[in-house]
């Protein structure tokens, strides 16, 4: 094999490489062009409390994810209890996976937690019962273990209200809220009005200074 031949093998290789080292380039500077764009309803300060139905976040990894979590918020419905500070809740689009993020203030803190709907255990999965939940309720229990997590009570079982979209009548439910020894994670089961069945949703805590803004969409 020639001189020349060699010299076209390594012209070759140079040229992807160079091609391989441009999409890169390209792939990082459109996501910083969205990262800095700054569109009507746009949050370039990174505060989620702003965000709205149409908003767009990237959130750092969390639970099984190792990687960042771009999703797409398709509505965003208010919970209260009582007298006590309202918590939101962004529900948001990840490819055809729907993904839950709910932000609640707490002092000068937001606090954010996230997770994925098709990741909900049951209440079975939880080998837990409606007996159960009324000894949760008459203080004969305050724990359980599952997931090789002991979870205790995070807060006084009781009624919440539900704003969908964030200004609808309100709706009540019941629930049961629990969160794990190091604060990670957190459960929630809930009774709604005129429901036989119980949900439950699993969530992860998020750091919430890692959450980045591209658009708050329709901002409140």
């Amino acid at each position: 094999m020639g001189p020349l031949i060699y010299i076209a093998i390594g012209l070759g290789v140079a040229v992807a490489v160079g091609v391989v080292i441009s999409r890169k380039k390209q792939a990082e500077a459109e996501r910083a062009r969205r990262r800095d764009a700054t569109v009507t309803g746009a949050n370039v300060t990174n505060d989620i409390t702003r965000v709205g139905k149409g908003g767009v976040l990237r959130l750092p990894p969390f639970g099984q994810s190792r990687t960042p979590i771009e999703t797409h918020v398709t509505r965003r419905h208010r919970y209260r209890q009582d007298a006590g500070d309202p918590w939101y809740e962004l529900v948001c689009e990840h490819g055809r996976r729907e993904l839950l993020v709910e932000w609640s203030r707490s002092g000068g803190e937001v606090y954010v937690t996230g997770g994925f709907e098709d990741e909900n255990p049951s209440l079975g999965d939880l080998m837990l019962t409606e007996d159960d939940l009324i000894a949760f309720d008459e203080g004969r229990r305050t724990g359980f273990e599952w997931d090789g997590v002991q979870w205790t009570l995070a807060e006084p079982p009781g009624e919440r209200f539900y704003h969908a979209d964030d200004r609808g009548a309100a709706e009540g439910y019941y629930a049961w809220e629990f969160r794990a020894p190091d604060e990670s994670r957190y459960l929630s089961i809930e009774k709604w009005e005129g429901e036989a069945d119980f949900e439950v949703y699993h969530l992860w805590a998020i750091d919430a200074r890692g959450v980045e803004v591209y658009d708050a969409g329709a901002a409140s």
